[in-house]
């Protein structure tokens, strides 16, 4: 029988502000005493211990397994006959090889929690319990005494009760003797909690360190000071207010509550929508990553199937509410003029994610909300996320918008994330995946007329493609007034290529008609005519090659079979296109033993969907023959 057993682990730095314990070893121990049933009832807060080496080192032949937490605090054990468990008690032990803001010289703690009987619950895949346990201030901060990390944490907001300030910075400082002791500063959120770690070091250096370090009390005197994020003061702190019961020698867990006036005002513009690249290749031209005939200049790739256009978006805190589009031209055969925009609609995109819905979702296994993420789509009709709720139906949200008649996508403004709320829309960089298809999609049937175009001969001039070459605009506009933001941007060439050629390989030696993305087409001369594909060859061999497509990047004939082979034979381009002479190409067989080989043609292909050459860009064909 299988036990899962999983929790979350939190230490408090004061009973208002948690951190969650991640990276922290989870160690379960049989219970050593027999009074097995009253360490189980006891509360953790009794049970509380920190260990020294030699009590760790005491109850090591107990241990029935160990698990680290992950960034969130989360642990997860399995727990079967391997461990020898069958549900009983056990001890709970945590081991800190660090804390936050640990000073310099710290060493690794282990600690116990408690003795715990897990409240077991009966599945199809075993049995379930789910522990989750915040560490007592008075506890957790005796754990962060002894690896000399110092915290405050706090909160701003307006002294008028107008609510929590974001975005400004708190500095903290210790009134000393000689010198005030600057000890950190930390960011508001938008709860306006702020965090500040230091060590001892901060405020027991003085102007003689490290010769002489020197504090008259324990722990520092505290004031503050609180600016924007332009550093325009907002509250200046007399240091009086260090030597009053409430800042004189604080702890090394301290909590304060700040207030100002006013909020600033906000000091960061919102986020603009703005197209920046195309896969890995900036649109903008400083980056170079576009040639002037719409080419990438890394290789020379042109664009083909489908190609995701990438930029930023307002995130769902911002104040812009904003829709975005893309529109399309495309240059003549020439490269030169421009014809008319049009706009991409929703039959010339593939579905997209174009970032996360973020959310809270109630854990029947924990008892407890917990973050959630959820892709949040354009193009993607019906795509909806369950939340799971604590009582009643679980609430279903939309995550997709959808590209209107004319273009325009309306950016996400889920901001509800909060137990109980909607989520939050937050963008991850894609704004639309774009089928190049819809653009450029060419198909020649090179087996009409027939007999149609073999191996050795050229594809006449009429069934070949051009460099099919357009500029993409991105518009952006503001969702309620229609007016033009500064984000739109464009890229003035980019070059797609989607093609289809189908064509009549080796007649007289296992022939089919096939259809590839380039003329790959092999023979061989001896071979070639009617009823001779299965002859012998003896000491020559005249390979027919056909080549061809407008971005071909290398081809080449080579042979398979025993060693020694002839060597590799590189074929000239031009135009995009290779073909044997009058007759093929003579190759030397004369030193090959009497066997079977393989003559093979490939050709590779300079086509990328935006994040370097595509994984099918190379074409083969190959034909066998008999040396007698």
């Amino acid at each position: 029988m299988s036990y899962h057993f999983k929790g979350r682990l939190s230490g408090h730095i004061c009973p208002e502000c948690p951190e969650l314990l991640s990276g922290v070893q989870v160690l379960l121990y049989r219970v050593a005493r027999t009074e097995v049933t009253a360490l189980a009832v006891a509360s953790p807060k009794d049970s509380f211990a920190i260990l020294s080496e030699q009590e760790v080192a005491a109850k090591a032949g107990r241990l029935i397994a160990e698990a680290r937490t992950d960034e969130k605090g989360d642990f997860s054990f399995e727990l079967d006959e391997r461990q020898k468990y069958s549900g009983e008690p056990f001890e709970i032990d945590l081991r800190c090889d660090t804390v936050r803001g640990a000073g310099p010289n710290a060493k690794p703690l282990q600690l116990t929690l408690t003795t715990l009987q897990p409240q077991w619950r009966q599945t199809e895949a075993g049995w379930i319990a789910a522990w989750e346990y915040g560490i007592p201030h008075r506890h957790w901060c005796a754990v962060r005494a002894r690896f000399d990390a110092w915290t405050i944490c706090g909160r701003v907001t307006v002294c008028d009760g107008a609510g929590p300030v974001m975005g400004v910075r708190v500095l903290a400082f210790d009134a000393d003797w000689i010198q005030d002791d600057p000890l950190g500063s930390g960011m508001t959120d938008a709860s306006g909690e702020f965090r500040i770690d230091y060590t001892g070091s901060s405020f027991r250096r003085t102007p003689f360190s490290p010769a002489i370090n020197l504090e008259w009390s324990g722990g520092p005197d505290l004031y503050f000071r609180i600016e924007a994020a332009d550093g325009t003061p907002l509250l200046i702190e007399p240091r009086t207010l260090a030597r009053t019961p409430a800042r004189e020698n604080i702890g090394h867990c301290h909590c304060v509550k700040l207030c100002i006036k006013e909020a600033p005002p906000s000091q960061t513009p919102p986020t603009q929508p703005l197209f920046t690249n195309v896969g890995q290749y900036h649109v903008d031209p400083v980056y170079a990553d576009f040639s002037a005939d719409g080419l990438t200049t890394d290789a020379g790739y042109a664009f083909t199937g489908d190609i995701p256009l990438i930029g930023i978006l307002p995130e769902a805190t911002s104040s812009l509410a904003a829709d975005y589009r893309f529109r399309i031209a495309e240059y003549d055969a020439t490269g030169t003029v421009l014809g008319a925009a049009f706009d991409v609609t929703q039959a010339m995109a593939e579905p997209t994610i174009i970032g996360k819905l973020e959310y809270w979702a109630w854990s029947s296994l924990h008892g407890a909300w917990m973050i959630r993420a959820a892709d949040y789509w354009v193009n993607r009709p019906g795509s909806t996320v369950s939340i799971a709720q604590p009582v009643g139906p679980a609430l279903s949200v939309a995550v997709n918008q959808a590209i209107g008649a004319d273009g325009w996508i309306t950016v996400p403004r889920d901001n509800d994330f909060a137990p109980g709320g909607k989520g939050r829309f937050v963008p991850m960089g894609n704004l639309l995946q774009l089928r190049t298809t819809a653009l450029s999609s060419e198909s020649q049937d090179l087996t009409l007329p027939a007999p149609g175009t073999a191996a050795g001969q050229g594809v006449p001039a009429g069934r070949k493609s051009r460099a099919h070459c357009f500029k993409i605009f991105f518009e952006a506009r503001d969702h309620v007034t229609h007016a033009a933001l500064p984000g739109s941007n464009a890229l003035d060439k980019i070059v797609c290529s989607n093609t289809q050629y189908r064509y009549q390989r080796h007649p007289s030696w296992a022939g089919s008609i096939v259809t590839t993305t380039a003329v790959v087409s092999l023979d061989i001369g001896e071979l070639s005519s009617p009823g001779a594909g299965c002859g012998k060859l003896t000491n020559e061999l005249h390979a027919l090659y056909t080549v061809y497509h407008p971005f071909v990047a290398s081809a080449r004939v080579y042979f398979e079979g025993n060693p020694p082979l002839p060597a590799d034979q590189p074929l000239v381009l031009a135009g995009g296109e290779a073909v044997s002479a009058a007759g093929g190409l003579l190759i030397d067989i004369s030193g090959l033993p009497p066997c079977a080989y393989v003559l093979w043609l490939e050709a590779t292909l300079n086509l990328t969907s935006g994040w370097g050459r595509i994984g099918n860009a190379t074409t083969w064909d190959h034909i066998a023959f008999c040396k007698g």
